[in-house]
């Protein structure tokens, strides 16, 4: 894909939160009855999460406004349960098909092979199940039991919520307890939200969740806008003028603090029916990503951008486990660009360059390096190729369509 210098202004609507979507469907799958779970955009890995759930015996019919979902019935065979490359799908499903089948088949492509899982593995093998590998792919043998499972909440946020929907589908209370400071809380937030609009009783307290056995109910349920694959947008407005239509300010999603970071970088942050971003100054920026790990790429961009000064962006050391090592392609990208950055184990500095030269970047098959390579043609002198454009499908498959309405040239 080449990028061609250019503006961005007008206004677009957010596409449906990948992380609400994932959770509303995987509860949807464990309630009674029949549930509409309403979304207008589905992605790679939503549909990876759909698919799975299919596999372990939900009946789930996709229709123009989203998906259909009838609860799991158990099927006869060991089921197989592909999550291509989606982390959210693997570690979701992973404790929840072990409360239901005494085997199943996991397998995955792409980094998720690679990418953390042990510490998850511990905590089920303390309940009863065992692993005949160390990583995927892999099969499971054994049971979930309700009780007290501990787990690392520095690792993954998505290991607390996959073990949050397996404690809901077991037959008494279990304590989820986590023994380490949980980091990317706010996700874990979206899953308790969710699981208390279909009825799940959990009780959060000062060293985890308490879920007590619950009969989750059927629901229609909208999804709402994704704070995380709009700030590519939101960022585009700070250099020119950009309206994001269908965000909660109010969201429990960690990436909405976007408009508190385009406030101190200097653009002009509008909130009304909808969220406008214009162009004002421009103010090196420190960020701590422990709770917004996905930001780093787009910020980069946004750092670069200033006449001088430097940027900070720490606490960053979990996006090394991501689709890439987020933190080298993020180095890649801004250094591909003619950018100027220094990297550290968990951190990285973006020194202001007053904006890019151009050239030729690889998005790692990472979709936020992708996305956050097409924002970064507004601030360069020259066109920007971008290798493996499609990473985007696996959340975003219509962002170049947004892109181009907005005045990018592709």
């Amino acid at each position: 894909m080449k990028v061609k210098p250019s503006k961005l202004e007008g206004s677009v609507k957010a596409i449906p939160s990948k992380s609400f979507a994932h959770r509303a469907i995987i509860c949807a799958a464990i309630s009674d009855g029949v549930s509409q779970i309403i979304f207008d955009k589905t992605s790679d890995d939503i549909d990876a999460t759909v698919n799975c759930l299919r596999a372990l015996g939900a009946k789930i019919e996709k229709f123009e406004y989203g998906v259909i979902v009838q609860g799991i019935s158990k099927l006869d065979n060991i089921p197989t349960i592909d999550s291509k490359e989606s982390g959210s799908t693997f570690r979701f499903l992973l404790p929840l098909a072990s409360t239901i089948y005494e085997q199943a088949i996991f397998k995955g492509e792409g980094r998720l092979p690679k990418r953390p899982i042990k510490d998850l593995m511990d905590a089920m093998r303390h309940r009863g199940v065992e692993f005949d590998s160390e990583c995927l792919p892999f099969k499971t043998n054994g049971l979930l039991t309700p009780g007290r499972y501990e787990i690392r909440g520095d690792v993954s946020s998505q290991y607390i919520s996959g073990l949050l929907f397996a404690a809901l589908n077991l037959n008494g209370s279990s304590e989820v307890i986590v023994n380490t400071n949980l980091e990317s809380k706010s996700y874990v937030d979206i899953t308790v939200e969710v699981m208390r609009a279909f009825g799940a009783d959990i009780i959060e307290n000062e060293n985890g969740f308490l879920v007590n056995t619950s009969k989750l109910k059927a629901q229609t349920y909208k999804v709402e806008g994704d704070w995380s694959n709009s700030s590519f947008f939101l960022v585009a407005g700070a250099f020119g003028k950009v309206s994001v239509k269908g965000l909660n300010v109010e969201s429990s999603q960690g990436d909405k603090k976007i408009l508190k970071i385009l406030d101190d970088f200097g653009a002009e942050v509008i909130i009304s029916n909808e969220i406008m971003v214009s162009s004002c100054g421009r103010n090196s920026i420190d960020v701590d990503l422990a709770d917004i790990p996905d930001m780093l790429p787009i910020l980069s961009i946004l750092a670069a951008s200033v006449d001088g000064g430097v940027s900070r962006f720490y606490n960053a050391s979990r996006l090394r486990l991501k689709e890439s090592d987020r933190i080298k392609s993020t180095v890649d990208l801004i250094t591909s660009l003619g950018g100027n950055v220094e990297e550290r184990n968990d951190e990285l500095l973006v020194y202001g360059t007053n904006g890019l030269v151009g050239g030729i970047v690889d998005s790692h098959n990472d979709h936020r390096i992708a996305m956050a390579a097409a924002i970064a043609s507004i601030i360069s002198e020259n066109d920007i190729v971008i290798k493996n454009s499609k990473a985007i499908n696996k959340s975003y498959p219509t962002f170049f369509d947004d892109f181009v309405d907005l005045g990018g040239k592709i």
